[in-house]
């Protein structure tokens, strides 16, 4: 008998091995997130735009009670109650809305009433920190802390506290805008120290400020305020503008612009002076007599933003109106709206006419200024800068320009009643708020100060010209609490 042997079977296995590579993971991995949050967002946008109107009703009402809440904690004058309880009655109502299951009406009255208390939060919650703050600077400007010997850079927005020293150098200055409302144009190579704080608020306190030397413009809204000077005290008015300008003696020169002022002498002498009144203290603290301030001379020869040929004349006539009682006209004339002194192409110091040629040698923009003189060296506010352009072969810039210049204005700083403008322009463009003109950097930017008194909404205008004279404007709508 054949005994068949069988061979035991063998099991066999494939493997098919798949290389993967980390970088294509990552990028499938990222584009299945992409995917992902793409739909996400389509998502909740279809969501908030087919939102139900229960849904919507119910999520307007929990934020504006939010936000109602949040301003009650904060506080508000007296004057903006009447605001937060107009505020309130549309929550009321727009809850007696929910009730009745009026779901449109009711997200219309929450809406208004939380975009009402989001406004009432801004105005209540301003961020101002100290007795004053730097809200402007051009050039070197330091300042010393109190009881500190080294001085640091000063910064925008940077607080000051009583005893701080600011020091602005040769080409410098600085805008400071204290708590009182007053803001202090601080020129250049000026010293002055925050001698006593000052305090906003329903009860405002007056701050003081001591000049060593140098010049300030004062502008005061809604309260007083002090300078000190080793010579006299001028005792600012609300709602005035006013010069104080010490020489290296301590001579003190006090000349009120706007509004009035009371100078008193440091040997007890005091005058007190109207608008377009000066009065001068000796180093000792003798104050002399009164004197008339002249007016502002202003500007007619050339017209703005006038052309020179140089092809055809390398003269340019300026021109401006005579001013009564003036005994001569100061003159600047240079290639920044700043003026800053190494910058300055022409600085008659004392012109007995009304006029002056310039022989201009290079082309480009120039910008000129005049003063008027009066007696016992007293000089007028600057007249508003003008400009003209020079050019020579053919023209960059087409007379038929008709494209108006850009213009982007940020929205508004609140400080008090002080707004802080900031925006751009394209250079060379002559810029005005509320018309009253702005200094324009050589990159276009620009800032300003804005002092509004008038209680409630107010409207800030921007204009740019350009040099073909095309204009773009905007306005900035703000709130105005007076306590």
């Amino acid at each position: 008998m054949r005994s068949s042997s069988s061979s035991p079977s063998v099991r066999r296995f494939e493997v098919d091995w798949v290389v993967v590579s980390i970088a294509g993971i990552k990028r499938w991995g990222l584009l299945a997130f992409a995917v992902l949050l793409a739909g996400g967002v389509l998502g909740a946008f279809f969501y908030f735009t087919h939102e139900p109107p229960e849904t919507k009703a119910r999520r307007l009402l929990r934020r504006a009670a939010v936000a109602q809440e949040e301003v009650r904690r904060a506080g508000f004058s007296d004057n903006l109650a009447g605001e937060f309880d107009q505020a309130s009655r549309l929550l009321d109502e727009a809850r007696s809305d929910w009730e009745r299951k009026d779901y449109p009406a009711c997200v219309a009255r929450a809406g208004d009433a939380l975009q009402r208390f989001q406004l009432l939060g801004g105005l209540t919650n301003r961020d101002f920190v100290g007795s004053g703050q730097v809200i402007s600077l051009h050039g070197k400007v330091e300042v010393q802390r109190a009881s500190q010997i080294q001085w640091e850079k000063a910064r925008e927005k940077q607080a000051l506290y009583n005893g701080d020293f600011v020091k602005t150098g040769p080409d410098a200055f600085a805008e400071v805008l204290f708590s009182d409302g007053a803001v202090y144009k601080i020129g250049p190579d000026s010293l002055l120290e925050v001698h006593r704080e000052a305090r906003g608020g329903r009860s405002p306190s007056p701050g003081e400020v001591k000049v060593k030397v140098g010049q300030v413009n004062v502008f005061t809204a809604a309260n007083s305020s002090s300078v000190v000077t080793d010579a006299a005290r001028a005792e600012v008015d609300r709602d005035s503008r006013v010069g104080v300008e010490v020489a290296e003696d301590s001579g003190t020169l006090v000349s009120a612009y706007a509004g009035r002022a009371k100078v008193t002498g440091a040997t007890g002498g005091q005058v007190e002076l109207g608008s377009r009144q000066a009065v001068s203290a000796a180093p000792g603290g003798t104050l002399g007599k009164q004197v008339a301030v002249p007016d502002v001379p202003a500007p007619e020869r050339p017209r703005v933003n006038y052309l020179l040929n140089m092809d055809a004349s390398d003269r340019v006539e300026l021109a401006w109106r005579a001013v009564p009682g003036g005994t001569g006209y100061e003159l600047q004339v240079s290639r920044s709206r700043l003026f800053a002194a190494s910058t300055l192409d022409v600085s008659a110091h004392r012109l007995d006419s009304n006029s002056a040629v310039l022989r201009i040698l290079k082309p480009g923009t120039y910008y000129w200024r005049v003063a008027a003189l009066g007696p016992d060296k007293v000089r007028s506010e600057w007249s508003s800068p003008r400009s003209f352009k020079a050019f020579a072969g053919q023209r960059v810039e087409a007379l038929t320009d008709t494209t108006p210049p850009k213009l982007e204005v940020a929205k508004p700083t609140q400080m008090g009643n002080f707004f802080i403008v900031q925006g751009a322009t394209e250079p060379g463009t002559t810029v005005t708020v509320n018309g009253e003109p702005v200094e324009v950097a050589g990159d276009g930017t620009f800032k300003k100060t804005v002092a509004l008194n008038r209680e409630g909404w107010n409207m800030i205008v921007i204009r740019a010209t350009d040099p073909a004279g095309n204009t773009a404007e905007d306005r900035k709508q703000v709130y105005v609490e007076v306590d």
